[in-house]
């Protein structure tokens, strides 16, 4: 039996799918890099009665999102680069010279980071049935920001993915899951890009 690691740290394995694509793209991590994790709030509020008491309103659960930092190196959609991710255009471009033009289209994607003792060939295949391991898969989510940098004399973006904690059916767009005994692992992610309820 493997252990449950007093924290995760350091290393962790990011995969990001497109709406309109078959594969997922790896962005291997350290988990330093993950700037931002704001999974909704969900707040109540007090009502106050006339005899002194109080109730609580339910208040609807917040966007969700998550911002990291990566270092582009090209425009392509291979891991090298997030641009077209950003912008996509109505077709891909993976023709040298790369061109990606501000686009006001916008696609879907499917975030997965996983945790392990021993991380997997890739985010969303299943984990070694030896490893303790953690795993947060994220669907129907945008990229809503990218703001590179040259801050600390390497070229690095922060991009953040956004998304709203419920389909339209009251599905849930977020899944934790985790494992910590020999034998049992977490079976590979759905081949349904964007749903984590498949």
């Amino acid at each position: 039996m493997t252990a449950t690691p007093d924290a995760w740290t350091e290393f962790c394995l990011i995969g990001i799918k497109r709406e309109r694509d078959s594969s997922e793209v790896q962005f291997a991590a350290l988990t330093e890099d993950i700037t931002g994790l704001d999974f909704g709030d969900k707040e109540i509020e007090g009502m106050p009665l006339l005899n002194g008491g109080r109730v609580a309103k339910l208040t609807p659960m917040a966007d969700e999102s998550v911002t990291l930092k990566v270092y582009p190196v090209s425009a392509l959609l291979d891991g090298t680069g997030v641009m077209q991710h950003m912008h996509p255009g109505t077709a891909d471009d993976t023709t040298a010279p790369i061109s990606v033009t501000n686009s006001n289209l916008r696609q879907k994607h499917r975030l997965v980071i996983v945790w392990a003792t021993t991380l997997p060939a890739t985010a969303e295949a299943a984990t070694e049935a030896d490893a303790a391991a953690y795993r947060i898969t994220v669907a129907n989510a945008y990229m809503t920001s990218y703001k590179p940098s040259f801050d600390d004399k390497l070229m690095s973006a922060e991009i953040t993915f956004k998304w709203v904690p419920f389909t339209k059916g009251a599905l849930g767009n977020k899944k934790e899951e985790s494992t910590n005994s020999g034998g049992t692992v977490l079976p590979a992610v759905s081949a349904t890009p964007l749903d984590v309820n498949a």
